[in-house]
């Protein structure tokens, strides 16, 4: 059996596993992701690729990255707060220094990629994918095929303008991202910054903190102003939900509860955003990583092959 090591470049943590060609994951670990450079990054992850080199002969690298990804040339356009990962040809650094193929991709396209081919969106030519997290991202699927735009900008919601505030304009990314709310819950509170997580805002919203209720209520809001639009502008069959949040057993519910407001203001509007949540929740990337090594390197999978984690 073929062995790989998965890579999830997010924007608090790098989310790794090692996996088999099915897209199992056998075991995971996590490395820091705001470092200095590459070599400052490749000092912590050496020890472990050696390590499960030795344990299981890892023949691959699959790859989930934020930003512009172009797959053929292993550069990522645009910016984030990973600065290090752009302007360099990043399949190039990794396989000079591991010796073993490697695949990169965007990281809401592999989430996609995982919902076509191993998910919930197996049986639809037609959906989008939102993963909400340190930002906004997403990616559009039409007849099965993730449509990646002219400039590989496909499916940044993110950007989307939802208003102006003292003349500045506030995308998506800043009102409705896991990080957005803990920064309002943290500022309604008067508390210092990262005293939060998502989880913790949470907990305080089923304690039924009225703060903090009104904090997650204008959060929701503003999601669902921008999924609603994202339906009106695409008219996909499902909207999945992904990243960490999107495992909230009521979000789908408050989702919809939105909806039906903003359909009751505007009778003329006659269809409703179809919410789905990923059931692969912050392993989708990694899933999705391993989907598409696999397809470039001239795999395939079948819808039947994924079993889960080990």
């Amino acid at each position: 059996m073929s062995f790989y090591i998965a890579l999830d470049f997010g924007g608090s943590s790098v989310k790794c596993a090692v996996m088999d060609h099915c897209a199992t994951i056998i075991e995971q670990f996590h490395l820091p992701s705001r470092v200095a450079s590459f070599e400052q990054w490749f000092e912590h992850f050496d020890p472990y690729f050696h390590h499960y080199q030795d344990k299981y002969s890892i023949v691959g690298i699959a790859m989930s990255a934020c930003g512009a990804v172009d797959v053929e040339t292993g550069f990522i356009h645009g910016k984030s707060s990973l600065y290090y990962l752009h302007g360099v040809d990043v399949i190039s650094l990794f396989t000079r220094r591991y010796h073993v193929p490697v695949e990169l991709e965007n990281d809401a396209c592999c989430a996609a990629l995982a919902e076509k081919l191993l998910g919930v969106c197996r049986d639809s030519e037609h959906f989008c994918l939102v993963v909400i997290g340190s930002g906004v991202g997403g990616a559009i699927v039409t007849k099965g095929e993730i449509q990646k735009g002219h400039r590989l900008h496909g499916g940044e919601f993110g950007y989307a303008i939802m208003g102006f505030e003292n003349g500045r304009p506030q995308i998506l990314s800043h009102l409705a991202s896991t990080y957005a709310l803990v920064v309002k819950a943290e500022k309604a509170l008067s508390l210092p910054r990262h005293s939060l997580s998502g989880i913790k805002v949470f907990e305080l919203y089923d304690q039924d903190n009225e703060v903090i209720r009104s904090v997650v209520s204008d959060w929701i809001n503003y999601l669902a102003m921008g999924l609603y639009n994202l339906h009106y502008t695409v008219d996909p069959e499902y909207i999945v939900l992904g990243g960490a949040i999107s495992q909230r057993e009521d979000l789908v519910v408050l989702l919809e509860r939105k909806f039906d407001e903003y359909l009751q203001a505007m009778p003329y509007c006659h269809v409703k955003p179809n919410v789905i949540a990923s059931p692969f929740g912050n392993d989708a990337n990694l899933i999705g990583a391993m989907v598409h090594f696999s397809q470039r390197q001239g795999g395939r999978f079948s819808q039947n092959q994924y079993i889960g984690s080990a």
